[in-house]
């Protein structure tokens, strides 16, 4: 199922500019506390990766913590659009990262965008970037189903492809990957959201 990803790409491009409008500064308490959770079990310095990292939002928060943070996302208009540096244009299913050269993988809203069919292999990948003792923060759409939605409110008749996870069977994902889940949490605002911090372990 390649379309849905590269149709939910060139939406990304195409709504870049209203997205980042948007979306250009962390104004959630839930993700304020998301990046300050991180920050608790990771020192200053460590390196985290940024998948689906968009116009680069969450990159500079982290990066404001102390983090060396690396964006990526494949959407090259969101990125041209954020004027990030250190980013770069990327594959989520293969990732140009090192094995084991991260400290952690964050990836906000980004994982949903995959086919079902896709998430396993997208979050064995995950665990290959990160190091033992590293950590994964996962927020997806809570429920069930995948499915188009037009992206509406960045005034575009443009679709994006969604797949709504619950919490049990994606963690069963996470442990064949290699990841221990230590805490979920849910939030709601115009969706359900279900955001997941686990740790990678050997396998």
């Amino acid at each position: 199922m390649a379309e849905p990803i590269a149709e939910t790409q060139e939406t990304y491009d195409a709504i870049a500019s209203e997205y980042l409008r948007r979306n250009s500064t962390v104004d959630s308490r839930s993700l304020n506390d998301d990046i300050a959770a991180l920050a608790a079990v990771l020192p200053p310095g460590s390196w985290v990766a940024d998948v689906g990292c968009g116009p680069g939002r969450e990159v500079r928060a982290m990066r404001a913590n102390g983090f060396r943070v690396v964006g990526l996302d494949l959407s090259a208009g969101q990125l041209r659009t954020g004027g990030l540096t250190g980013a770069a244009r990327a594959d989520m299913r293969q990732l140009p990262l090192r094995t084991g050269s991260m400290d952690a993988v964050w990836c906000q809203a980004a994982l949903l965008h995959l086919p079902r069919a896709d998430v396993p292999g997208v979050l064995a990948e995950f665990a290959r970037a990160v190091r033992i003792g590293g950590r994964l923060h996962l927020s997806v759409a809570d429920g069930d189903g995948e499915a188009w939605e037009v992206a509406f409110n960045y005034g575009s008749h443009r679709r994006r492809w969604f797949t709504y996870h619950r919490a049990p069977d994606l963690a069963a994902h996470l442990a064949a990957a290699g990841f221990v889940v230590q805490e979920v949490r849910r939030t709601t605002s115009f969706r359900d959201w279900l955001g997941i911090d686990a740790r990678r372990v050997a396998t």
